[in-house]
């Protein structure tokens, strides 16, 4: 792997931020990268509570719905780490079950406005960082919700569809940067998350393969998205579900 004026990079080398790390997926995906990289910074709410595992990197508080909070978070992991090649943003929240006549508005614009606004946000505040270096890798997380659709969850489904255009658009924006970006769209992954909405046996059984996908399973399919072994693929949206997504 190496940026378009010759520098080599290998992955052990990789200045990465996981956005939203302090569980779940990001969780995974930092202690994955902290073993492959070495030079990982996790960014989740103030609020949040980290694990244990977590004190083997540096740990920043972010709100990725305050802009001004996302830039102060990148300027100090750039700091910490000395360059920015790697950015995942796992962040996010589900919102409530309900029909869509009884979503107010604000409950839809919180969607958004944490999901899909603040995945532009955090996009605006790295891609020219790593663009100027001449490489990165930025991974957004969608859902199957965003393809499909989910009865109930009109918000979400509406800000993780979002996800899509707004991958899509910045790959082919930074195509010939040296920068890929890329989004995965989870389906059911046991996860905090999820574990808030028990999954039914129904909805196993919309599940091809009948179970439940793990963080890890998560983490490594970012491992490889960032990997040279990724280098040609931008603007795609990633499939985890199990084999429930078609297409």
């Amino acid at each position: 792997m190496s940026t378009p004026n010759g520098t080599a990079l290998t992955m052990s080398g990789l200045g990465c931020l996981v956005v939203g790390a302090a569980s779940g997926i990001g969780q995974a995906t930092a202690q994955l990268l902290s073993t492959k990289v070495g030079r990982v910074v996790g960014a989740d709410l103030p609020s949040a509570t980290w694990p244990n595992a977590a004190a083997q990197y540096p740990q920043l508080p972010i709100d990725i719905s305050d802009p001004g909070s996302v830039h102060e978070a990148v300027e100090k992991a750039i700091s910490l780490v000395g360059r920015l090649d790697v950015v995942i943003n796992t962040a996010g929240i589900l919102g409530k079950i309900q029909p869509s006549s009884e979503e107010t508005l604000e409950e839809f614009e919180r969607l958004v406005r944490i999901n899909l606004v603040g995945a532009f946000s955090l996009s605006q505040a790295v891609l020219p960082v790593m663009a100027a270096n001449g490489f990165g890798r930025l991974v957004h997380f969608s859902s199957t919700a965003g393809k499909e659709g989910v009865a109930g969850m009109t918000g979400y489904s509406a800000s993780k569809a979002g996800i899509t255009g707004l991958v899509k658009a910045l790959a082919k924006e930074y195509a010939t940067s040296g920068v890929t970006v890329n989004a995965i769209a989870p389906g059911k992954i046991d996860t905090p998350l999820v574990s808030a909405l028990p999954p039914t046996e129904a909805d196993l059984q919309r599940i091809p393969m009948h179970r439940l996908g793990t963080a890890e399973e998560a983490a490594a399919l970012v491992e490889y998205i960032i990997s040279p072994a990724a280098s040609y693929t931008t603007g795609f949206i990633y499939d985890l579900s199990g084999g429930r997504a078609t297409y």
